[in-house]
């Protein structure tokens, strides 16, 4: 259906048609009569319409019919501020109403606090648990912290700023840009701008932690990721501590997002990966595993910004541009989540304790988690999070499939829907123009209802 700017409208009849003389003119209760049946005809067409649309929407997907409808029965709180609920939660969805104001007022407390001279702030803005050196003649060479009880209030700080940058990104910054860009459809404009939040940030914490992982003694080397456990990593630069804990405050802001965000169809498997994820990060944090940590966040990164940037594309309209990001999120994908991966699930095992000498190890050394029961511990979590990743690239597989063998487009189909896309965009034009038609209706009525008075 052509967009509703370009449909040609009904023709009303006038009410009065002037006379050359001046004269007030007389109604022509034919062409009235002509007009207003043109626009209930219409009307009910278009009523029509609507409902085949609807029945063959839910007869294309009978089996599923009844899990979406309750998964999706929370409505669109407003289509400006992109939020849609997909729980029944009343911490969520007040929280969802709320978040900017909340977060604004909690980190403007923090700081009035911090410039009246308080102390307690700066737990919660600044890393703490600095690392003194054993002696005055030999200083550290540069600045080193240890973990500890604060960790928790920086983080949490970190979430409510993560929270307030998104909240001020999708609702204020990207719905502009989205409309300026052509998205004239709400739920594609409203991914646009989710997927821009996650483009832009994930490749923000790439490059810092890039920046990092190139300055650490174990670039490119898994050797060195357990090299003197736990002495020199018990001690952290202040830069991976720093994305360390950031990068813990945005998985569990994901919890929430999740949330306030249009149900996927991976739902489950989403959820299942962010709670495995955090445990991965909390563990690797609390066993001084954050050498390991810190390289295996960055593998498990870096498609995503192919990912994120193929869907922006998607969405404004582009056929070449993401069918060529999504190849290279294929190939990324299964060199990063599945390859080193797996190469650095087996260094966990075979180098993680067979390089830490016995007398180093669990329980034998203080502040030292090496040992092969806490391996196969956290290797429980590294194999869900793998088995996620595997039921996401046989996905991807389909996607590569549709595009190489029957030349279509490069749809993900790990979270989109492409034909509830299709649908929303029919019933939303087709309800615009039944609104038209109402209108041309009501208009021929009041025009009869006024020649009838005037006649009188």
């Amino acid at each position: 259906m052509p967009p509703l700017e370009r449909r040609q409208q009904p023709v009303i009849a006038a009410a009065a048609v002037p006379n050359t003389d001046g004269a007030s003119s007389d109604l022509n209760p034919k062409t009235i009569k002509s007009a207003t049946a043109a626009a209930a005809s219409k009307r009910r067409h278009l009523r029509q319409r609507r409902t085949a649309s609807s029945a063959s929407s839910a007869n294309a997907s009978a089996s599923t019919s009844a899990s979406k409808s309750t998964s999706t029965s929370s409505p669109l709180l407003s289509r400006k501020k992109n939020i849609v609920l997909n729980t029944r939660n009343p911490v969520i969805i007040f929280l969802a109403k709320h978040e900017l104001t909340l977060s604004l007022v909690f980190m403007a407390l923090v700081h009035a606090c911090y410039w009246a001279g308080f102390e307690w702030p700066e737990l919660w803005i600044r890393m703490q648990h600095k690392a003194t050196s054993p002696s005055p003649a030999s200083p550290l060479a540069v600045d080193r912290y240890v973990r500890g009880i604060h960790d928790f209030k920086f983080v949490f700080y970190w979430i409510v700023q993560l929270v307030a940058a998104r909240s001020v990104l999708l609702h204020h910054i990207m719905p502009p840009v989205a409309d300026a860009l052509g998205i004239r459809n709400a739920r594609k404009a409203r991914r646009f701008c989710e997927m821009s939040w996650g483009c832009l940030y994930i490749t923000a914490s790439f490059l810092i932690g890039f920046r990092v992982w190139h300055a650490s003694p174990y670039y490119m080397n898994t050797h060195h990721l357990y090299a003197n456990y736990p002495e020199d990593h018990i001690l952290m630069p202040y830069g991976l501590k720093w994305y360390y804990l950031v990068q813990t405050a945005f998985w569990l802001s994901n919890v929430y997002t999740i949330h306030v965000e249009e149900r996927r169809k991976d739902h489950l498997e989403m959820m299942t990966h962010h709670v495995t994820t955090i445990t991965l990060v909390l563990l690797s944090y609390s066993f001084h595993f954050t050498r390991f940590g810190h390289a295996f966040m960055l593998i498990m990164d870096f498609p995503d910004i192919f990912l994120s940037s193929a869907k922006m594309f998607r969405y404004l309209g582009y056929e070449m541009v993401p069918n060529l990001l999504f190849g290279v999120f294929s190939i990324s994908w299964v060199v990063t989540k599945h390859y080193l991966c797996l190469k650095m699930m087996f260094s966990i095992w075979t180098q993680g304790t067979a390089l830490v000498p016995h007398e180093k190890r669990f329980p034998h050394h203080p502040n030292s988690y090496a040992s092969y029961p806490i391996a196969g511990f956290m290797w429980v979590f590294l194999l869900i999070l793998q088995l996620v990743l595997i039921y996401w690239f046989a996905l991807i597989l389909k996607v590569l499939h549709r595009v190489l063998i029957k030349g279509q487009d490069a749809d993900d189909n790990r979270s989109d829907d492409e034909d509830e896309d299709e649908d929303e965009d029919v019933q939303e034009d087709t309800k615009d123009a039944d609104i038209d038609a109402d209108a041309d209706a009501t208009a021929v009525e009041k025009s009869t209802t006024e020649s009838e008075a005037s006649t009188d």
